[in-house]
């Protein structure tokens, strides 16, 4: 197997990576995980657990980074092969990368999950509705008498289809939503079996609170789930982000919004736009979304929609002369775009879709620089018809538009880079509930090294095509 991600890897001049560090504290292990990510000259999106090294003592950023830099260089990879490193917040890891001078990015979905949490737990009137969730998730995951007569409530007294109270998870903010979601889902069988036995219920005020607070929690559910895909990249990042705020723009401004939702609706907004506030002139984002052919230049400004396109002919060898036209792309009024969310739309798919209907016409007519001729107008050209081709809709994939597009085979390099990296560090964090199995009760001293060598092969066998007998 180790043969086999060799091969693999020759075939990459740059790689983007996830990482994160995970610990077991019964069995005293920590585990570090690097993962790499690449789009082959196929155009075909490849992911490869490296190692997971166990961490001895402190997580310091010196040990993570000189951890990093050891397996790089197991696998032959300098530094230079790095694009960017997707990681957490944690200061230990921030700290690492800087240590290590690898171009690094914040995971989005950790980020959307900190501004949820934020918000929920800031807001006193939640908390007491939130609490009597809790409360009732626990006195049905704690009695199975309780789960079968509310299930005999919904198939006998209501005529429904049996439905579980959903437990809460603490690590997770999507499991708080999705446990107030159910009890929602089961209003109805909830109160009838309060009627009987005595258990925490909510007041019809605290019912319409539960409602609105999961309208308002939609969006990021549903932005969580499409950047955790295994085909998201950070080209989705800005796109989603700026529909995620043009929606609760929208909910904000309805007329059902009270004042308490007003205000943590307007606290998110705020939190997420300091969180990322420095993206629209990140170039791991920008690039990344102007060479997914389903944004390009839709959602940026007009000096962003210059400055994307000079990075582009920088790194292609091209310098910007005096004689470069200004932005050809025609500034998208923000007035404009922010009406596109007047009705609700309760899927974001469905705002993305609508924000990116808009303007077509006024995107193509962009126009060619004349009567200077060198590389640099050579390149524009091709950066102009780009731009004039047809957006993508959202559900087809950007990798088969570039493998058909073969006269843009000059930007295959920059597009198998900036579209490598994932949304987040999803894949680390799923390596990690794999290790927690492992790491079971009766299997609790196992050492480092060898749940990490389980892991290694767990996840790469796909990579040999489950052929065995050709790596013997």
């Amino acid at each position: 197997m180790r043969l086999k991600v060799l091969e693999l890897l020759k075939q990459f001049e740059k790689l983007s990576f996830t990482t994160d560090v995970w610990s077991e504290p019964s069995a005293n292990v920590s585990l570090l995980s690097l993962t790499a990510h690449g789009i082959t000259n196929k155009y075909e999106r490849i992911s490869i657990i490296l190692k997971c090294e166990q961490l001895e003592g402190r997580h310091t950023g010196e040990i993570i980074a000189n951890n990093l830099h050891n397996i790089l260089k197991d696998w032959n990879l300098s530094a230079e092969s790095v694009h960017c490193i997707l990681r957490d917040r944690g200061s230990n890891m921030i700290k690492a990368m800087n240590m290590a001078h690898f171009t690094d990015a914040n995971c989005t979905i950790h980020q959307l999950q900190l501004c949820v949490r934020s918000a929920m737990e800031s807001e006193e009137f939640l908390l007491p509705v939130i609490a009597k969730c809790k409360k009732i998730a626990t006195h049905f995951n704690h009695s199975l008498i309780a789960q079968n007569e509310l299930k005999h409530i919904q198939i006998e007294r209501l005529n429904q289809s049996e439905l579980s109270i959903l437990q809460e998870c603490s690590t997770r903010w999507n499991s708080t939503y999705y446990m107030m979601s159910r009890i929602l889902k089961l209003k109805d069988s909830l109160v009838l079996y309060s009627g009987m036995h005595a258990i925490p219920i909510l007041t019809a005020d605290e019912w319409l609170d539960l409602k609105k607070c999961i309208t308002v929690l939609m969006p990021f559910e549903e932005i969580t789930k499409e950047l955790s895909s295994a085909t998201a990249t950070i080209a989705s990042v800005i796109p989603l982000i700026y529909t995620l705020k043009n929606t609760l723009e929208t909910e904000k401004n309805k007329e059902d919004t009270s004042d308490n939702f007003n205000l943590m609706i307007t606290k998110m907004i705020q939190d997420i736009n300091v969180r990322f506030q420095d993206i629209q002139n990140n170039k791991l984002y920008t690039i990344a979304t102007y060479l997914d052919p389903r944004y390009k230049l839709k959602f940026f400004t007009e000096i962003t929609k210059e400055q994307v396109q000079s990075e582009i002919l920088e790194i292609l060898g091209c310098s910007k002369t005096s004689h470069d036209e200004g932005s050809s792309s025609p500034k998208i009024a923000r007035n404009e775009l922010a009406t596109t969310s007047s009705s609700h739309q309760s899927h974001i798919q469905s705002c993305l879709a609508e924000i990116l209907s808009i303007s077509d016409e006024e995107e193509h007519n962009i126009d060619c620089a004349d009567n200077v001729y060198n590389q640099f107008i050579v390149k524009k050209t091709l950066l102009t018809e780009y731009n004039r081709e047809k957006r993508l809709s959202l559900n087809e994939d950007p990798l088969t538009w570039w493998r058909i597009h073969t006269k843009y085979h000059s930007l295959s390099n920059l597009l198998r880079q900036y579209l490598s990296p994932p949304a987040g560090s999803v894949p680390s964090e799923q390596l990690f509930s794999a290790a927690g199995l492992i790491y079971d009760p009766l299997r609790n001293r196992l050492s480092g090294d060898k749940a990490a060598k389980l892991l290694f092969v767990k996840y790469n066998l796909p990579l040999l095509s489950f052929d065995y007998k050709n790596y013997d």
